[in-house]
C-alpha cells in the first residue's frame, strides 16, 4: 500500500488538498466525498477513514479530498452545488492516474449529495454510493439532492441510509431512491454517524461495488 498527496484543481480553478491510498494491485478506483464542510466535515472524518481502509484492503484505490475552503483547499465553502466542481476534479484526476481502471464515486451526507450530482451527468462512472445523503435542501446549509423525478442516473447507484438516522429521514431516502430508480439499503441499528457500525457499513458498500464493478 502506498499513499500520495496530489494537489487537485477544481474545474473552476481552485487548488484542493487530497490524499490517495493505493493497494499493491488495485482492481478499481473510487473518489470519496466528505460530510458537511461547515459542520466539521473533512476528508479525515473517522467514517471516511474507516471505510477507505476497508476499500483499500479490498483492492480499491481511494482518493479523499477536502472541498473548497476546508483544510488546505482554496476558496470558500458553499452549500453543495459549487462543490460539484471539486468532486469533478477528483474524478478527472483518478481517470488520469488510473487510465485502465473503472472509477466510482461515493460520499457521506453532504458529500453524498455532491457525489450524486456528479454521477447524474457523468455516465462513465462505474458506480455511485450515497451514504445517508442530505436529501432535502436547507437554505444556507445544503442544496440537498437533485429532485428524484428530474435526476438522470445512468450508472449503478445505491442509496444507503441508517434506520436510526436523526438528521436524514429514512423514509425520504427510500422514496427518493424509488423514484430515481436506484438501489436502496437500510442499515439496522445505525444512526447518521454509523457509530459502532463502520464494519457493517464498509461491508455493504464493498458488496454493492464489487457486484457492479
Amino acid at each position: 500500500m502506498t499513499t500520495e498527496r496530489p494537489q487537485l484543481k477544481s474545474t473552476d480553478g481552485l487548488k484542493l488538498e487530497a490524499e490517495l491510498t493505493i493497494p499493491e494491485d488495485p482492481r478499481a478506483s473510487l473518489v470519496f466525498c466528505h460530510p458537511h464542510p461547515q459542520m466539521g466535515g473533512t476528508m479525515n472524518a473517522p467514517l471516511v477513514i474507516a471505510v477507505t481502509e476497508e476499500l483499500v484492503a479490498a483492492r480499491w484505490a481511494v482518493l479523499r479530498f477536502n472541498f473548497r475552503g476546508i483544510g488546505e483547499s482554496e476558496g470558500e465553502p458553499s452549500t453543495g452545488v459549487e462543490e460539484v466542481a471539486d468532486a469533478e476534479a477528483a474524478v478527472a484526476f483518478m481517470r488520469r492516474r488510473f487510465p485502465d481502471l473503472p472509477v466510482a464515486i461515493a460520499g457521506w451526507s453532504f458529500g453524498a449529495a455532491v457525489a450524486t450530482r456528479v454521477a447524474s451527468h457523468d455516465d462513465h462512472l462505474a458506480a455511485l454510493v450515497a451514504i445517508a445523503p442530505a436529501i432535502k435542501a436547507k437554505p444556507g446549509i445544503t442544496d440537498g439532492l437533485p429532485p428524484a423525478d428530474e435526476v438522470d442516473l445512468r450508472v449503478p447507484a445505491l442509496v444507503l441510509c441508517a434506520v436510526n438516522d436523526e438528521l436524514v429521514d429514512i423514509d425520504d431516502g427510500r422514496a427518493w431512491a424509488e423514484v430515481a430508480g436506484t438501489e436502496f439499503l437500510a442499515l439496522e441499528g445505525a444512526n447518521h454517524f454509523f457509530w459502532a457500525k463502520y464494519d457493517k457499513l464498509a461491508a455493504a458498500v464493498i458488496e454493492f461495488l464489487e457486484a457492479e464493478v
